[in-house]
């Protein structure tokens, strides 16, 4: 036993020793390729091209292969949620379940669906996100239609209700996840729902209070994550959804009270400008193109349908008057921050004030009757003249110009001052009564108050005001000076004056105007006022030549060509003083 014992060891020692010496010769062969290997190691590695750049064809087909995958696998995943739907839907309409039950578990397994999406989205998963959403979609809005239109089990507030959520909802993982395409889907189908719903139902009112919030929804999401093209389309679709409201409201048959109809679309116009006053106002950004074309167009259904709405229903004015006033007031002070922080040498003060011009007029017409309109518009146009110069700024100059050819329409100033210049000799010329004395004051004025300054500073819109205010200056002073001159006239005859008396008189004025201009302008320093000279002197030698050749005598054509002839000498020596070159500082 124990020799045995003694082979076996003897055995396993010569086995341990010849597995010693194979070891060594392995690691003796392969030093060589550990050393070559360290040697490559240490030297610089040549830069490898992107796998990207130059993509394999297996690689490419491997990748379009996972996408499809990928996609087949999704649309398996959504028909077999589809198929649950329809499941819903098929155990509803057996009557198995009360149809406002059913109806209850379809929205909710919309809802479940919505949600998963948001959390595909969270993840990352772009993909399942969007597969999930447009599941909903094509789940929940036609459930929110047949509900309402087939079932009845809806009611239109309630529908509107429905929609207002899924869409607020969706709407809101699409913002916190930034997917714009889960934002377009809920849009677009929130917008064609509501507008089917409409033709369905009849029911505008709260479907286009729905359509509204959508598109102020829209807007801020535009706002805040740059997706300006979404709110185009929302838009344009509440805007007509708005002009066909007006158009219902007022024809026969009226199905929606106008308080409630004016109300809707003043929210349209005050909801929108708000959003866009905290965007230039809070935010300090500019207006851009979508603001401007949404803000005339909201202005036009809105504002303008409201008006239309009233006079055709003859409903209470003084809302929407005041309305109009209060957004009026607040447009002119969102204007004055743009002034005290720019100097209104930005787009959005002339933006705001253009609103605000176009709100102060719609509501004091609303407001006002005839005389009280007047003296408003007179204060303001002396008013906002003032601040015009005070801020050195032309808007405002235009404006109160504006208010002061209101003012003298409103008054019949100046159709009649008109009608005395232009209209037929023979008829009676008068001016409208003490309210027409004030519009003379009112312009003379607004005249006295226009800017002076140097000739390079002078803009456009400086040129306009000035010229708008001295014309209507110069047309409301003839039209007096004709009256003051006719009345006694007439009654100093017995008989109305000749139409060669009115003739020569009409020409006197009209010459005495060019001087007076003449001498304002080398006076103040006006160049506006030296080209209305000129083009008032040409238009006088044009009327003796059409109407106090063809009307006036012999004695009546020497006191015209007299007068004129002294207005042509007075007239450009006035115009060539050097000192109407220099303008002061």
């Amino acid at each position: 036993m124990e020799d045995r014992l003694s082979v076996l060891e003897q055995q396993l020692l010569n086995l341990q020793l010849k597995v010693e010496k194979l070891e060594k010769r392995m690691d003796a062969g392969t030093q060589p390729f550990e050393q070559a290997e360290a040697k490559l190691k240490r030297r610089p590695q040549p830069a490898a091209e992107p796998a990207a750049q130059n993509p394999s064809e297996d690689e490419e087909l491997a990748a379009l292969a996972f996408n499809f995958t990928t996609f087949i696998t999704l649309s398996g995943r959504s028909l077999i949620i589809l198929g649950g739907a329809y499941l819903i839907r098929a155990i509803t309409e057996s009557q198995v379940l009360p149809a406002p039950v059913g109806v209850a578990l379809g929205l909710l397994y919309a809802v479940l669906w919505i949600l998963a999406s948001g959390r595909s989205a969270g993840k990352g998963l772009k993909g399942d996100a969007t597969f999930h959403i447009v599941v909903a979609t094509a789940i929940a809005f036609p459930l929110v239609f047949e509900a309402t239109v087939h079932f009845h089990f809806l009611g239109h507030q309630s529908s509107a209700a429905a929609l207002a959520f899924l869409s607020v909802l969706a709407l809101g993982i699409a913002w916190r996840f930034s997917h714009q395409a889960m934002a377009w889907i809920i849009s677009m189908a929130g917008l064609m729902t509501a507008v089917v719903l409409i033709v369905n139902t009849g029911a505008v009112m709260p479907f286009g209070t729905y359509l509204l919030m959508l598109g102020l929804a829209t807007l801020w999401l535009g706002y805040e994550r740059k997706w300006s093209l979404l709110r185009w389309p929302v838009a344009l679709v509440v805007d007509f959804v708005a002009l066909g409201l007006v158009l219902r409201a007022i024809g026969p048959e009226r199905p929606e009270s106008p308080a409630m109809v004016i109300g809707l679309l003043m929210a349209l116009v005050g909801s929108y400008l708000a959003s866009f006053a905290v965007r230039t106002l809070v935010r300090g950004r500019d207006i851009v193109p979508f603001e401007i074309v949404q803000t005339a167009a909201s202005l036009l259904v809105g504002l303008g349908g409201s008006v239309i709405v009233v006079r055709a229903t003859h409903a209470a004015v003084e809302p929407l008057g005041a309305a109009s006033l209060v957004l009026g007031i607040g447009s002119y002070a969102v204007a004055y921050a743009f002034i005290s922080r720019t100097h209104g040498k930005n787009v959005n003060f002339y933006f705001y004030t253009a609103l605000a011009l176009v709100f102060a007029l719609a509501g004091l017409r609303l407001l006002l009757g005839d005389s009280l309109l007047v003296l408003s518009f007179c204060a303001l146009a002396v008013g906002v003249t003032l601040l015009g110069r005070r801020f050195d700024h032309p808007a405002l100059l235009l404006h109160g110009f504006t208010y002061l050819l209101g003012a003298a329409w409103v008054s019949g100033l100046l159709k009649d001052a008109g009608a005395s210049i232009v209209g037929d000799a023979a008829a009676q010329v008068r001016v409208s009564g003490w309210i027409g004395w004030l519009v003379v004051l009112a312009s003379a004025g607004c005249a006295l108050t226009l800017n002076r300054k140097r000739e390079s500073q002078v803009g456009i819109m400086t040129r306009v005001a000035r010229l708008g205010q001295v014309g209507l200056l110069v047309i409301l002073l003839g039209g007096a000076a004709i009256y003051l001159a006719v009345v006694p006239m007439t009654r100093l005859l017995g008989h109305p004056m000749s139409q060669g008396g009115v003739a020569t008189l009409r020409t006197v004025v009209f010459a005495c105007s060019a001087v007076a201009l003449a001498a304002s302008a080398h006076r103040w320093k006006i160049h506006e006022m030296g080209w209305l000279a000129w083009l008032l002197l040409g238009g006088t030698a044009l009327k003796v030549l059409i109407e106090d050749l063809r009307f006036s005598g012999p004695s009546l054509l020497f006191l015209a060509f007299a007068v004129i002839g002294i207005a042509f000498i007075l007239v450009p020596r006035l115009l060539s003083k050097p000192q109407l070159e220099k303008q002061p500082e």
